[in-house]
């Protein structure tokens, strides 16, 4: 009887609890007689309720009218699954289907009113597998692939952005501004300005140079025509080819302060599903526990009808630094900024002549400066010579 019971505690998958209708006492008995081992017996007037092993009960049903109340262990569990597998089955095939279509393009917006531009993102989109019903990209695939169209389209782009809203991509562009005009070799070009300046350099390989060093022209002056003259006639037309450096001002504001937290690229994202119910969260998929994030949630599913609402909340974890900087540090950061602006724009062959600090004004909290600016541009683009009547 020890070694049974022994045994039997082992192997608490396989227990169960029953209620047997049996009135008289020769159901006891069987147990005992037959080394039933059994335990947290109820005897009331009508029937027992006690736990067995599942192969006692087996043997018991043929004699008794038994039936299970409750499974113990895996059988439980299994028990569950059995009458609510439909439901399970939905669930799964539910979040499932819920999951792919999450993940999947929708619609791809360009912000752009340019058509060949249009047509070169629909097209470098499709290269890189970004399409509509194809898989969303992660947000490092996002990345290589914006670089990659920027690398190929050079001369037309000068900034990209993708960014995932929902099943949607919006695709923010800035086409490149070119300094010169595309012209073919029939059209005849003047040389204008295109910017007020100081001329500190013009050389000419055709065309007639009508400025001088040190003369200040405004913006659309011509500065080396295409008309070559005669006893003050035009004789004939070229395209005038030549370069114009000119002493260019600008004047540019920063604001810096004295702390401030600066993001840069983040690590990873990742994307978390769970479930709300009465205000207690249940993750389905992707958890993460950490710091240094930042969150986008989006309501998945939400019906009258269903006890819980279905989430999706997108993870950014992000790198930062925080600056804590004197009035000196923040005065040399702002500068810093200032000519950082500039550079931007130049190309390698243009410089910063000098620059002035017109003003600088101090808070509790930050500093702002506004910087004068000479700088060594060239300001010649082509211009299409248009005849008069």
């Amino acid at each position: 009887m020890e070694k049974l019971k022994e045994s039997v505690l082992k192997m608490n998958n396989n227990l169960v609890r029953i209620i047997a209708y049996e009135q008289s006492n020769s159901f006891y008995y069987r147990l005992i007689n037959n080394n039933i081992y059994f335990k947290d017996l109820i005897k009331t007037k009508d029937y027992y309720i006690l736990t067995i092993s599942i192969d006692e009960f087996n043997g018991l049903n043929k004699r008794y009218k038994c039936k299970i109340i409750r499974y113990y262990g895996i059988n439980f569990i299994i028990d569950i699954l059995n009458k609510h597998r439909y439901m399970f089955i939905s669930l799964m095939i539910s979040l499932l289907l819920l999951y792919l279509l999450s993940n999947t393009i929708f619609n791809i917006s360009i912000n752009s009113s340019d058509n060949n531009i249009i047509k070169i993102l629909n097209k470098s989109l499709e290269d890189n597998d970004i399409s509509i019903y194809k898989r969303k990209k992660n947000y490092n695939e996002l990345e290589k692939i914006k670089g990659k169209i920027l690398d190929d389209n050079r001369d037309k782009l000068e900034w990209l952005e993708i960014k995932s809203k929902g099943c949607n991509y919006v695709v923010d562009v800035t086409p490149r501004i070119k300094k010169e005009i595309e012209l073919s070799s029939e059209d005849f070009t003047n040389i204008i300005a295109s910017k007020d300046g100081k001329i500190l350099f013009i050389t000419s390989n055709s065309g007639t140079i009508l400025k001088d060093r040190n003369d200040y022209v405004k913006k659309g002056e011509v500065l080396i025509s295409g008309k070559i003259y005669k006893d003050d006639k035009v004789i004939y037309k070229v395209k005038s080819e030549g370069k114009v450096y000119a002493e260019v001002w600008y004047t540019v504001k920063v604001t810096i302060p004295y702390d401030y937290v600066e993001y840069t690229e983040y690590d990873k994202t990742i994307n978390r599903y769970y479930l709300d119910i009465f205000g207690n969260e249940f993750t389905i998929l992707g958890k993460y526990n950490g710091t240094n994030v930042m969150k986008e949630k989006q309501l998945i599913i939400d019906k009258p009808y269903l006890p819980f609402k279905l989430y999706k909340e997108t993870i950014k974890k992000y790198k930062y630094n925080k600056y804590y900087l004197t009035e000196q540090e923040a005065y040399n950061e702002a500068l810093k900024r200032s000519d950082n602006n500039i550079q931007k724009m130049l190309n390698d062959d243009e410089y910063i002549i000098s620059k002035k600090v017109l003003k600088k004004e101090t808070f509790s909290s930050k500093i702002k400066i506004e910087v004068f600016y000479k700088v060594y541009e060239n300001i010649g683009i082509a211009s299409k010579i248009i005849e008069e009547e």
